[in-house]
């Protein structure tokens, strides 16, 4: 079975792993980089499309597992309406091409992957990617020094839904 984690923002990520948590493909959100950035539809839904062609031919299953979108008190507009979309986006998207997937709050995937990790969750998923996956880049492009929270995060998502899934794998 294959596991898909989507850490869904603008500055997210998608992240597959196999029944072994091993990484079969990694990828920061794709986006149109003009005035303002803005999600590039055809290419999530070709990264997913691809995901389910390649793993499918081989007799597995693809489970989705995207983050459930909340809005915050502090976020403006824009940001409300940004997070709006992409929760649904990813859901549409999912439902278009029959690839099953499920919600995971926040909360929930923090609290058990990420216990004992440092208080900020985004620099905890960093910590915990860094340590269980000590040779894997998780920076966003080559010239990048950081890690890509939102790999991080998506690939935590990933994890935690595959040992969710636990026996009926």
């Amino acid at each position: 079975m294959i596991f898909v984690g989507i850490d869904n923002g603008l500055n997210g990520g998608i992240v597959a792993i196999d029944n072994d948590e091993k990484i079969l493909h990694k990828l920061v959100m794709p986006v149109l980089q003009g005035k303002k950035k803005e999600f590039s539809i055809y290419e999530i839904t070709n990264v997913l499309e691809n995901l389910k062609i390649k793993y499918q031919k081989e007799d597995t299953d693809v489970q989705v597992f995207i983050e459930e979108a909340r809005v915050q008190p502090v976020s403006g507009k824009r940001a409300s309406f940004t997070t709006g979309l992409c929760y649904g986006l990813f859901q549409g998207i999912c439902s278009a091409l029959r690839l099953p997937y499920e919600i995971v709050a926040p909360k929930t995937w923090q609290k058990e992957l990420l216990k004992g990790l440092a208080t900020d969750t985004k620099v905890a998923s960093v910590m915990y990617c860094l340590r269980k996956y000590p040779k894997e880049d998780w920076t966003a492009t080559e010239r990048s020094r950081k890690p890509h929270d939102g790999l991080t995060d998506a690939m935590c998502i990933a994890i935690y839904g595959k040992r969710q899934m636990g026996e009926n794998v």
